[in-house]
């Protein structure tokens, strides 16, 4: 009989300080939730792999010890699994951006964070579906419980692992952002929502939003609900370098919308295609592959813990 509740921990996140302080964590852990089955992660995708395996063992509480990348992992894993019984995932803010767990209105702190699961009240959410094409043009398709996006974000996570063992997670994406906004031009690509053409020419960056927060708190897509059955398409055409960085500040307070090359769509489905050499993108935080790109929303798939009252 499988343990009911499944931590699946990945001691890299927060660059490394989670297997730092493994121990501690794994106390304070089942302190709140009494014994848990736990598992570390020890390469990229083993999140997926274990969250199937938990799923399809019937565990209740699935717990996240990671951030948005690992988070992104366990989601597609636990959709891969056979079957409508899915469990309940717990959010641990062990990561450096937890950009999701803010859209839940959920606590920074583990204490806290802990409380919430143990008390039970979840929220069912949204997710998303993307298809892509890999480093090597090969089709793939996964769930996602953020956002994927392409354009400036996609460059981004390039240079943010240069700065952000230095800066932290918020610092250091604000600085690879900065470096990504350096080398930028804007690239041609059309959009479609809902199947109709919204937009063609010069993009710097497109978004298929589910939660509000991306890059370690930058209010991206402050329209966007995880439970709306939508996702938010956010656009910034092609912008030069200089108004790039101007604006920069603006992604954060999620006040962007004022200016005028920003559009905001609510869409269940979006379509990016590029016209030339194809942009990378990113997908919770994580490079994955490159344009083209068709993003849907799946409209309340899974159960988070969360405060309630809380939208």
């Amino acid at each position: 009989m499988p343990n009911e509740t499944v931590l699946i921990l990945n001691p890299a996140s927060a660059s490394g300080r989670t297997g730092r302080h493994e121990r501690s964590i794994l106390q304070q852990v089942e302190a709140k939730l009494g014994t848990v089955e736990r598992h570390r992660t020890g390469a990229p995708g083993e999140a997926r792999t274990l969250a199937h395996a938990a799923t399809v063992a019937g565990a209740r509480r699935l717990l996240v010890g990671g951030g948005d990348g690992t988070l992104n992992e366990i989601v597609d894993g636990v959709m891969a699994a056979p079957g409508e019984t899915r469990p309940t995932l717990g959010l641990l803010p062990l990561g450096s951006g937890g950009d999701f767990a803010r859209s839940l209105g959920l606590p920074r702190r583990l204490g806290p964070a802990l409380e919430v699961i143990e008390r039970g009240h979840s929220r069912r959410v949204d997710l998303g579906r993307l298809e892509y094409c890999d480093a090597d043009g090969t089709p793939r398709a996964r769930c996602f419980a953020n956002e994927a996006s392409a354009g400036l974000s996609g460059a981004t996570i390039g240079f943010v692992g240069r700065f952000a063992k230095r800066l932290g997670a918020r610092l250091g994406f604000a600085a690879g952002a900065v470096a990504a906004i350096a080398t930028h031009r804007p690239e041609a690509m059309s959009i479609e929502i809902d199947g109709g053409l919204a937009y063609e020419g010069p993009v710097s960056m497109v978004v298929a939003a589910n939660g509000g927060w991306f890059g370690a708190g930058m209010r991206v897509a402050p329209g966007a609900r995880p439970d709306d059955g939508d996702l938010e398409v956010v656009l910034i055409r092609g912008l030069s370098v200089p108004r790039l960085l101007v604006n920069l500040p603006s992604l954060f307070s999620g006040r962007h919308g004022a200016h005028p090359s920003v559009s905001f769509y609510a869409a269940r489905s979006v379509r990016v295609m590029p016209k030339e050499e194809p942009s990378l993108i990113d997908l919770d935080g994580e490079a994955v592959g490159r344009l083209p790109m068709r993003a849907e929303v799946l409209p309340g798939r899974l159960d988070f813990f969360a405060p309630p009252g809380v939208q």
